[in-house]
Protein backbone atom coordinates (compact mmCIF):
# COMPACT_ATOMS: atom_id res chain seq x y z
CA UNK A 1 0.00 0.00 0.00
CA UNK A 2 1.15 3.35 -0.93
CA UNK A 3 1.65 5.55 1.77
CA UNK A 4 0.32 9.29 1.41
CA UNK A 5 2.75 12.37 1.11
CA UNK A 6 1.65 15.69 2.67
CA UNK A 7 2.44 18.16 -0.50
CA UNK A 8 1.64 21.61 1.36
CA UNK A 9 3.57 21.53 5.18
CA UNK A 10 0.65 22.17 8.30
CA UNK A 11 1.91 25.62 8.61
CA UNK A 12 1.57 26.85 5.02
CA UNK A 13 -1.54 25.69 5.17
CA UNK A 14 -2.29 27.73 7.83
CA UNK A 15 -1.32 30.58 6.44
CA UNK A 16 -2.72 29.89 2.62
CA UNK A 17 -6.00 29.68 4.57
CA UNK A 18 -6.07 32.58 6.71
CA UNK A 19 -5.22 34.71 3.43
CA UNK A 20 -7.61 32.95 0.70
CA UNK A 21 -10.53 33.97 3.72
CA UNK A 22 -9.12 37.18 3.97
CA UNK A 23 -9.74 37.89 0.40
CA UNK A 24 -13.00 36.15 -0.18
CA UNK A 25 -13.89 37.85 3.22
CA UNK A 26 -13.30 41.54 2.17
CA UNK A 27 -14.71 40.38 -1.42
CA UNK A 28 -18.00 38.77 -0.31
CA UNK A 29 -18.49 39.68 3.17
CA UNK A 30 -18.32 36.65 6.01
CA UNK A 31 -22.02 35.37 5.15
CA UNK A 32 -21.40 34.77 1.85
CA UNK A 33 -17.94 32.83 2.06
CA UNK A 34 -18.57 29.47 2.52
CA UNK A 35 -15.77 26.75 4.09
CA UNK A 36 -16.24 25.24 0.04
CA UNK A 37 -15.36 28.59 -0.99
CA UNK A 38 -11.89 28.54 0.90
CA UNK A 39 -11.15 25.46 0.02
CA UNK A 40 -11.48 25.99 -3.69
CA UNK A 41 -9.66 29.67 -3.10
CA UNK A 42 -6.92 27.81 -1.29
CA UNK A 43 -6.48 24.20 -2.40
CA UNK A 44 -6.35 23.17 0.94
CA UNK A 45 -8.90 20.20 2.05
CA UNK A 46 -11.98 20.77 3.79
CA UNK A 47 -10.61 18.29 6.60
CA UNK A 48 -7.41 20.16 6.98
CA UNK A 49 -9.28 23.31 7.46
CA UNK A 50 -11.50 21.94 10.29
CA UNK A 51 -8.30 20.77 11.86
CA UNK A 52 -6.62 23.76 11.45
CA UNK A 53 -9.24 25.97 13.06
CA UNK A 54 -12.30 23.62 13.98
CA UNK A 55 -15.04 26.30 12.19
CA UNK A 56 -15.61 29.06 10.29
CA UNK A 57 -16.09 31.19 12.52
CA UNK A 58 -12.65 30.14 14.62
CA UNK A 59 -11.35 30.95 10.91
CA UNK A 60 -12.78 34.51 11.08
CA UNK A 61 -11.33 35.23 14.93
CA UNK A 62 -8.31 33.80 14.49
CA UNK A 63 -7.68 36.34 11.04
CA UNK A 64 -9.02 39.05 13.02
CA UNK A 65 -6.33 38.60 15.73
CA UNK A 66 -3.95 38.26 13.17
CA UNK A 67 -4.75 41.70 11.52
CA UNK A 68 -4.90 43.06 14.57
CA UNK A 69 -1.85 42.12 16.51
CA UNK A 70 -0.07 42.22 13.33
CA UNK A 71 -0.97 45.97 13.15
CA UNK A 72 -0.24 46.41 16.79
CA UNK A 73 3.46 45.03 16.58
CA UNK A 74 4.10 47.21 13.36
CA UNK A 75 2.82 50.22 15.32
CA UNK A 76 4.93 48.95 18.62
CA UNK A 77 7.96 48.69 16.50
CA UNK A 78 7.46 52.47 14.71
CA UNK A 79 7.63 54.25 18.19
CA UNK A 80 11.20 53.15 19.10
CA UNK A 81 12.46 56.07 18.29
CA UNK A 82 9.00 58.42 19.01
CA UNK A 83 9.83 61.09 21.48
CA UNK A 84 6.74 63.56 21.41
CA UNK A 85 3.21 63.10 20.74
CA UNK A 86 3.26 64.29 17.07
CA UNK A 87 5.93 61.77 16.30
CA UNK A 88 3.74 59.34 17.79
CA UNK A 89 0.97 60.22 15.87
CA UNK A 90 3.13 60.53 12.98
CA UNK A 91 4.23 57.26 13.21
CA UNK A 92 0.61 55.70 12.97
CA UNK A 93 -0.71 57.90 10.08
CA UNK A 94 2.87 56.63 7.93
CA UNK A 95 2.07 53.13 9.28
CA UNK A 96 -2.18 53.72 7.47
CA UNK A 97 -0.55 55.24 4.46
CA UNK A 98 2.03 52.50 3.73
CA UNK A 99 -0.45 49.72 4.80
CA UNK A 100 -3.31 51.13 2.17
CA UNK A 101 -0.89 51.80 -0.81
CA UNK A 102 1.13 48.51 -0.17
CA UNK A 103 -1.29 45.76 1.69
CA UNK A 104 -5.22 46.91 0.33
CA UNK A 105 -6.95 43.93 1.31
CA UNK A 106 -5.52 44.15 5.29
CA UNK A 107 -6.67 47.92 5.12
CA UNK A 108 -10.21 46.94 3.74
CA UNK A 109 -10.88 44.26 5.98
CA UNK A 110 -9.76 46.51 8.96
CA UNK A 111 -12.02 49.65 7.92
CA UNK A 112 -14.84 48.06 5.96
CA UNK A 113 -15.56 44.66 7.48
CA UNK A 114 -18.67 44.63 9.61
CA UNK A 115 -17.16 42.91 12.14
CA UNK A 116 -19.60 42.64 14.49
CA UNK A 117 -21.33 41.05 12.46
CA UNK A 118 -19.33 37.57 12.98
CA UNK A 119 -18.10 38.32 15.90
CA UNK A 120 -20.66 40.08 18.28
CA UNK A 121 -18.91 39.58 21.52
CA UNK A 122 -15.59 41.46 20.49
CA UNK A 123 -14.63 44.83 21.11
CA UNK A 124 -14.80 47.01 17.91
CA UNK A 125 -12.13 48.27 15.82
CA UNK A 126 -11.90 51.55 18.00
CA UNK A 127 -11.81 49.92 20.93
CA UNK A 128 -8.93 47.57 19.87
CA UNK A 129 -5.01 47.80 21.11
CA UNK A 130 -4.26 50.46 18.16
CA UNK A 131 -6.51 52.47 19.08
CA UNK A 132 -5.90 52.26 23.09
CA UNK A 133 -2.39 53.31 22.21
CA UNK A 134 -3.35 56.34 20.34
CA UNK A 135 -5.93 57.72 23.09
CA UNK A 136 -2.61 56.92 25.24
CA UNK A 137 -0.49 59.15 22.88
CA UNK A 138 -3.28 62.03 22.86
CA UNK A 139 -3.83 61.71 26.49
CA UNK A 140 -0.02 62.10 27.41
CA UNK A 141 0.34 65.11 24.43
CA UNK A 142 -1.91 66.66 26.48
CA UNK A 143 -0.38 66.54 30.04
CA UNK A 144 2.66 67.46 28.18
CA UNK A 145 1.34 70.49 26.44
CA UNK A 146 1.37 69.58 22.74
CA UNK A 147 -2.40 68.62 22.18
CA UNK A 148 -4.65 71.03 23.23
CA UNK A 149 -6.89 70.38 26.10
CA UNK A 150 -9.82 68.49 25.78
CA UNK A 151 -11.82 65.29 26.16
CA UNK A 152 -8.80 62.80 25.21
CA UNK A 153 -11.70 60.53 23.47
CA UNK A 154 -12.62 63.04 20.64
CA UNK A 155 -9.03 64.45 19.83
CA UNK A 156 -8.08 60.97 19.57
CA UNK A 157 -10.87 60.65 16.80
CA UNK A 158 -10.71 63.55 15.64
CA UNK A 159 -7.13 62.79 14.43
CA UNK A 160 -7.39 58.88 13.48
CA UNK A 161 -10.79 60.27 11.82
CA UNK A 162 -8.66 62.85 9.54
CA UNK A 163 -5.82 59.99 8.81
CA UNK A 164 -8.36 57.22 8.23
CA UNK A 165 -10.93 58.97 5.83
CA UNK A 166 -8.17 59.89 3.51
CA UNK A 167 -7.36 55.85 3.52
CA UNK A 168 -11.03 54.56 2.87
CA UNK A 169 -11.38 57.33 -0.13
CA UNK A 170 -8.07 55.64 -1.73
CA UNK A 171 -9.50 52.19 -1.57
CA UNK A 172 -12.92 53.40 -2.77
CA UNK A 173 -10.76 55.09 -5.70
CA UNK A 174 -12.08 58.39 -5.08
CA UNK A 175 -8.63 59.74 -4.34
CA UNK A 176 -5.75 58.90 -6.68
CA UNK A 177 -1.60 58.38 -6.45
CA UNK A 178 -0.15 57.08 -3.20
CA UNK A 179 -1.14 58.28 0.36
CA UNK A 180 2.91 58.14 1.15
CA UNK A 181 3.45 61.01 -1.45
CA UNK A 182 0.47 62.92 0.42
CA UNK A 183 1.32 61.60 3.84
CA UNK A 184 2.99 65.21 4.72
CA UNK A 185 0.02 67.46 3.78
CA UNK A 186 -3.14 64.97 5.50
CA UNK A 187 -0.74 64.27 8.96
CA UNK A 188 -0.66 68.45 9.05
CA UNK A 189 -3.88 68.52 8.36
CA UNK A 190 -4.95 66.06 11.24
CA UNK A 191 -2.22 67.49 13.36
CA UNK A 192 -3.96 70.81 13.25
CA UNK A 193 -7.17 69.44 13.99
CA UNK A 194 -5.26 68.74 18.03
CA UNK A 195 -2.26 70.31 18.61
CA UNK A 196 -2.06 72.98 21.33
Amino acid sequence: MLQKVRTIDPETKYHQVLDCALRLFVKKGYHRVSIPDIVGASGVSTGAIYNLFGSKENLARTLHQQILTGFQNDFVARLVDCETAYDKLRAFAELVYEKTDHDPITMEYLLFMKHAEFMGDMAPICMTGPFRLIRQIVTDGMAGGEIRQGDYFISAVSYTGAILRPAQLKLECVLEGSLCDMADELIANAWAAIKA
